[in-house]
């Protein structure tokens, strides 16, 4: 029964169409704002040897990053607020009450070449680094009004971004020499990174985005091709790209309303809620051939909670309306999300697997209001020991009860959740089965903050040596 495309062809081009257009590519309006343009959130409690008191936050931003887009690479937008919203009150409704913001200042050092990085440089200080990026942090409590803002790390050096790893003769050694040196310890104990890091999602855009065109043995994967790691046939589409990077790392008791460490699931406590969002002030004037001038209220532009919600759930005429919403907001959606034409127009009427019936109260559980929920009692699971299908595994620190890791195979969890194996009756094959056949990510995930590794390096990465997808580890 998986082979019926042909007979409902028309049918699959409008699914494509309506929910898999984003992507990494959030709406029509952010193809044009692409540094204010969010591509995933990681929320879950750090698994680094002695640190599992801790939750490690991450948003990723400015997707399909060319490694070797010289002379003016890749950063971060200095009109861009770049923000993480936490949830911890009122049984979690999508209302923050707490606000951790980066805003981020660019330095151009007088220099008299055409690029940006220059020399064989030996750290995150080197002068030939001509572009230079720093950043404040803001942390607002918003039930008591108070804010913290954080310029420097514990030692008073100013928090900068990471360079890009142009490669060996420039960046030699990046992960050691520029990487782990943008790891800033704070003078409250919390862990910060801001710069360009591998893409850590992993997925085989191509052949879905080719009308269902799956490549082999997806869309039903049994035996090896579902439980061996990497790349089983399949392209990750995603692989030999790097992204922009935030990471931040805070105790539990920073999250929780009371500032406690619950140990008891049922407790008011033991749950947060986590989205990322970015904003630009109301109004921006362009005086050229002067710089821009920005004025007003920050007003949001893009946000992003669970994985897969624009992409796989919301209408394409709806996207960019539902980027500048709030998630308090997301009952509209409701008859989006609870009746999803993934399932029922694909899954169901494409493929002919038997879904459940709308309303569909375990997908809207998950995503109204879209934030993604961790659950701050659930230990850890050490790195060696994760299941990329988290909970559909047994492995409960992933998403989407967990938070979500890095390694969480986000495309079959939500295709497997799609097709109803939360709902009794539908857990069954081939629901159970779902995939796109990309079980990985391209290079080793790290074991450490930031956890994602370091970015590919421009003189040499996939892209250029023709992997076809398949990614490969540059030795920086």
């Amino acid at each position: 029964m998986f082979h019926k495309v042909k007979r409902i062809a028309a049918l699959a081009s409008i699914a494509c169409a309506t929910t898999f257009a984003a992507s990494h590519r959030n709406g029509p309006l952010l193809l044009e704002d692409q540094t204010a343009n969010l591509n995933d959130l990681y929320v879950f409690r750090s698994y680094e040897q002695g640190r599992s008191d801790r939750v490690v936050m991450s948003m990723s931003v400015q997707g399909f990053q060319n490694p070797d887009n010289g002379p003016s690479y890749y950063k971060f937008s200095d009109s861009v607020l770049y923000r993480f919203n936490v949830n911890n009150a009122r049984g979690l409704d999508g209302n923050a009450d707490l606000q951790v913001d980066f805003v981020f200042k660019t330095e151009l050092r007088p220099n008299p070449t055409f690029v940006s990085y220059f020399g064989a440089m030996k750290g995150i200080d080197d002068p030939g680094i001509f572009l230079y990026q720093t950043y404040v942090i803001v942390i607002r409590n918003l039930k008591t009004g108070q804010g913290t803002y954080i310029s420097t790390d514990a030692n008073g050096r100013a928090l900068s971004v990471a360079p890009p790893n142009l490669g060996p003769k420039s960046t030699p050694e990046y992960e050691k020499n520029f990487g782990a040196p943008s790891v800033f310890t704070l003078a409250n104990g919390m862990k910060v990174f801001a710069g360009p890091r591998d893409d850590a999602f992993y997925f085989d855009s191509g052949a879905t985005f080719d009308t269902l065109n799956f490549r082999a043995p997806a869309p039903i994967l049994t035996g090896a091709a579902d439980t061996a790691p990497g790349v089983v046939g399949p392209v990750d589409g995603f692989a030999g790209y790097n992204i922009s990077l935030i990471a931040l790392e805070v105790p539990i008791n920073f999250l929780t309303a009371d500032a406690s460490v619950p140990t008891d699931p049922k407790a008011l406590n033991a749950k947060v809620g986590v989205w990322a969002s970015t904003h630009r002030q109301v109004v921006t004037v362009r005086p050229s051939p002067s710089d821009p001038i920005h004025y007003g209220n920050y007003v949001q532009v893009d946000r992003v909670g669970n994985p897969l919600t624009v992409e796989a759930l919301i209408p394409l005429p709806m996207k960019d309306f539902w980027n500048r919403s709030d998630p308090a907001n997301d009952q509209q959606f409701a008859r989006f999300i609870g009746d999803p034409f993934f399932a029922s127009g694909i899954l169901g009427g494409v493929f002919g697997l038997k879904v459940p019936p709308a309303p569909r109260n375990d997908i809207l559980g998950v995503f109204v209001p879209d934030i993604t929920r961790i659950d701050l009692t659930i230990a850890p699971t050490a790195m060696g020991n994760q299941n990329r299908l988290g909970p559909l595994a047994g492995d409960t620190a992933g998403w989407p009860f967990g938070g979500r890791r890095p390694i969480d195979d986000v495309v079959d969890i939500g295709f497997r959740a799609l097709g109803g194996v939360l709902v009794p009756g539908f857990g069954v094959a081939p629901n159970t089965q779902l995939g796109d056949g990309v079980n990985a990510n391209d290079v080793p995930l790290m074991n450490r903050f930031p956890f994602h590794p370091a970015p590919h390096a421009g003189f040499k990465h996939s892209g250029a040596e023709g992997t076809n997808g398949k990614g490969m580890v540059t030795g920086q």
